[in-house]
């Protein structure tokens, strides 16, 4: 899309007489604040001229309790979330079956959108919540299953974290080829997205340990990109 876009802007730009104050980068010219760590950048994106000012993600959530068995249960804990625009209680059931065989908890984020109730008769070992203070629930999962947004993408790199992608909008469609090559993920897409190829997947993030390596690998390369208060402290820089 960012071709199309920008193709549009810089149009309109001519046509209101002003396509020779702004800068023909996605930025326009001015410095860009970029959370992503350096082993997901767009080789494009860097190449297009824009002033880069590294920023460190830090993931966000008002602050909750997380049930004991999720903070203290035997196992590892896989955290099941497709965001709170596109949930569906369809796909969810489909990803909760394909991880019952395997020998795992599971923290289900249904949101707003999905009644836990739709999602039928669990396991005592499967927790269901219309809303988790997610950064917790990170710092207790071993695999993260999610729809590619950009908030869980990031939140589990961060924590060093494997995790499987079933893109279901925009972002997510760009993030888990992105997180895929860096060997810290994998993916299902269309018809393979079924409770088998779940669990499959998952089983594969749990024991194979070059996906956790590389996992970690990001979260150290977050973990050294300056904190927002390092940006803030700039901006006078960037305005003069």
């Amino acid at each position: 899309m960012d071709p199309l876009i920008q193709q549009e802007l810089f149009a309109t730009a001519g046509e209101l007489g002003v396509a020779d104050k702004i800068g023909h980068s996605q930025s326009l010219g001015n410095p860009y604040i970029d959370i992503c760590p350096p082993s997901l950048q767009n080789p494009d994106f860097l190449a297009s001229g824009v002033q880069i000012v590294p920023q460190r993600p830090v993931p966000f959530a008002e602050p909750g309790e997380l049930p004991a068995s999720v903070t203290q249960g035997e196992g590892p804990l896989v955290y099941l979330s497709f965001g709170t625009v596109v949930t569906s209680a369809q796909l969810l059931r489909t990803a909760i079956d394909g991880l019952l065989p395997l020998d795992t908890r599971v923290l289900v984020a249904t949101s707003s959108v999905v009644d836990p109730a739709e999602l039928g008769e669990l396991p005592d070992r499967v927790v269901a919540l219309p809303w988790v203070p997610q950064p917790e629930a990170l710092a207790h999962a071993a695999v993260v299953v999610h729809h590619g947004g950009h908030g869980t993408t990031l939140g589990a790199l961060a924590a060093g974290l494997p995790q499987l992608i079933l893109p279901a909008e925009g972002d997510g469609f760009s993030n888990a080829p992105a997180v895929t090559a860096a060997g810290a993920g994998r993916l299902l897409i269309g018809e393979d997205v079924s409770a088998a190829g779940v669990r499959a997947e998952v089983h594969t993030l749990l024991t194979d340990t070059a996906h956790r390596d590389a996992a970690r690998a990001i979260a150290d390369e977050i973990a050294a990109l300056p904190d927002p208060a390092a940006t803030v402290a700039r901006f006078a820089e960037f305005t003069a």
